[in-house]
């Protein structure tokens, strides 16, 4: 079975023959693997969120378009998986020209009313990123959660790197526009 196309697995898959969908996974297992860990940068993380896709994978095999490579699909599984992950960590701001976000336990818990600030600064940073479009928002967290190079997150978006440059940018505008909405008389650290 390990011979046959990823087409032909895929059919044998959505008509139920889990051996073939257990092919598709060996296939493709360690580069899916390999991209969480390249977004994650955890290997035990990464390990969940590869095996979390596949099974998202298999679930919604339905949904597949075989006009398009089945890793493309996969990847793109995986990517939202992680970025899932991700979005659900606990945050610290930085000013803007540092960093934007950086995951980490919150340092200010020596002094109850400075982790109460930044509680509340961080719940409206993650607001603000929530409220980007996706695209915006995935950029953001590539560059300046995962400390991804321009070039990486081109890659793992299958977009060009001035298409990024760009993004990011624009999705730096937005952010601002939105936390100074938020919050009026605060100064974030960046510029219009």
């Amino acid at each position: 079975m390990g011979e046959q196309s990823d087409s032909d697995l895929v059919g044998h898959a959505r008509a139920g023959d889990r051996s073939a969908y257990g092919v598709l996974v060996e296939r493709y297992q360690v580069a899916i693997l390999r991209r969480a860990q390249s977004i994650l940068r955890d290997p035990a993380a990464a390990e969940d969120a590869a095996q979390e896709a596949f099974v998202r994978a298999y679930t919604y095999l339905h949904t597949y378009d075989e006009q398009h490579r089945l890793y493309t699909w996969l990847a793109r599984i995986v990517t939202n998986v992680c970025l899932s992950q991700l979005s659900s960590h606990q945050w610290q701001t930085l000013p803007i020209e540092t960093a934007l976000l950086i995951p980490s336990e919150t340092l200010e818990s020596d002094d109850p009313e400075l982790a109460a600030l930044t509680d509340e600064r961080t719940r409206e940073l993650q607001s603000a990123i929530a409220g980007l479009p996706a695209r915006y928002r995935e950029v953001l967290i590539l560059r300046y959660w995962q400390d991804l190079a321009y070039e990486e997150i081109a890659s793992l978006t299958t977009q060009s790197l001035g298409a990024v440059k760009t993004q990011l940018h624009r999705a730096r505008l937005m952010l601002a526009d939105q936390l100074r909405g938020q919050s009026p008389g605060y100064d974030w650290g960046f510029q219009r």
